[in-house]
């Protein structure tokens, strides 16, 4: 296992390079340039950037370095190019580089006036050059945050994206799993039926509808009906409403039950889709085991009905489960889309798209980096647990 998990973690670090290289290299081949988005080429002519303006925003950026070196800068920072830079010598002629100048005219302006490195330097200090995203510096907002780090952006609406997937994860396998199997062993029974028209219907259900139904039912219809009612969104209440469940229950705003509210409506949505999904998996797997000869085995020496399906059956058929589960732990960051924009929760779902519209790249590339770690990191820990569902699987 251990060679196992050096010959991954290498390829993983592979992946995640290439990912680097595809991110940057998308985003930098916008049509217009990654500052058409900012007004340079827009037709209202107080809002169009001047050459000026341009020059002076690439320089800021870094975006007046060739296509290679701009990488290279935001993979690892200005200090490191630098001092790489001037290890190997500065450039020569046109001739035998791609460029000429120094490492250092290269850099961003704060950074050449900062005296163009960071190496040895007090890292609790708020230094102007560029420490790279391997050193988790992505850089400053270009317009949903103009000037504050990408970095406090991304911290700002983690924990929400957190706590929502989170308590998503959890509760569709406290359904989804016990469902599947019960389903699997009782087939075409009564509740088969019941649960494989829940499961079409969780499937296709338009996520955004109904969580507007959502809203509509529990949170307006409830209040004119005098019902305490359901937060229509956000994280915390901003301002308690007469009736609301808040009222009632005599619930102060920010605190662990205003948190828990306030996710019952979206946790609720998404586990729909997830609870609908993950058990016809299950279902599908345990049939499957159900109809293998150790099965049958385990139930010719005697053994009572429960430990056959529970330690025998049950425990093989988690395998394609955990294929397909492992792979929430990205959705864990970056959230989801249409959920946080129907009820207004400020995660990281809706930050990307915010971002997206805005033209926002440092903000999308930080995103993208990240989840591309979490996907690779989510196909280490599925091959891990494969070996505790199922002794039988060995990586030597």
């Amino acid at each position: 296992m251990t060679s196992y998990l050096i010959r991954r973690s290498f390829q993983m670090l592979f992946v995640v390079i290439l990912s680097t290289i595809a991110i940057y290299l998308l985003l930098n081949a916008v049509p217009g340039g990654p500052l058409a988005g900012l007004g340079r080429d827009s037709g209202d002519q107080k809002s169009r950037l001047t050459e000026t303006d341009i020059k002076r925003i690439e320089a800021t950026l870094g975006l007046n370095k060739p296509i290679y070196l701009r990488y290279l800068t935001w993979l690892s920072g200005e200090d490191w190019v630098d001092e790489v830079g001037s290890a190997l010598g500065n450039p020569g002629s046109a001739d035998s580089m791609f460029f000429t100048g120094t490492w250092v005219d290269y850099q961003s302006p704060t950074c050449q006036a900062a005296g163009g490195t960071n190496i040895g330097a007090d890292p609790d200090r708020d230094l102007p050059c560029s420490r790279g995203i391997v050193r988790w510096d992505f850089g400053e907002s270009w317009s949903l945050a103009r000037g504050q780090s990408v970095s406090d952006i991304i911290a700002g609406r983690f924990m929400n994206t957190v706590r929502l997937m989170t308590a998503v994860v959890v509760l569709s396998l406290l359904i989804a799993i016990p469902i599947g199997i019960i389903s699997a062993v009782r087939q075409y029974s009564l509740l088969d039926y019941f649960v494989t028209s829940f499961s079409f219907f969780g499937i296709a259900m338009p996520v955004f509808w109904f969580g507007l139904l959502l809203i509509l039912f529990f949170s307006i219809q409830f209040q004119r009906w005098g019902i305490p009612f359901f937060p229509t969104g956000d994280v915390t209440t901003q301002r308690i409403l007469p009736g609301s469940l808040q009222d009632v229950l005599n619930i102060e705003k920010e605190s662990i039950g205003d948190y828990i509210l306030h996710l019952i409506l979206p946790v609720a949505m998404l586990s729909l889709a997830s609870v609908a999904g993950w058990s016809r998996f299950m279902r599908s797997s345990m049939l499957e085991v159900l109809r293998q000869d150790y099965v049958r085995t385990a139930r010719a020496k005697g053994l009572r009905e429960r430990v056959v399906i529970i330690k025998h059956a049950a425990r093989n058929a988690l395998i394609p489960i955990v294929t397909i589960v492992v792979f929430a732990i990205p959705n864990i960051f970056s959230g989801a889309v249409l959920t946080e924009t129907v009820f207004n929760y400020p995660g990281m779902g809706r930050l990307f798209v915010n971002a997206l519209s805005r033209n926002d790249w440092p903000i999308v590339m930080a995103f993208l980096f990240i989840s591309a770690i979490l996907v690779v990191i989510a196909t280490l820990i599925g091959d891990v647990l494969y070996t505790i569902v199922d002794p039988r699987i060995r990586f030597e």
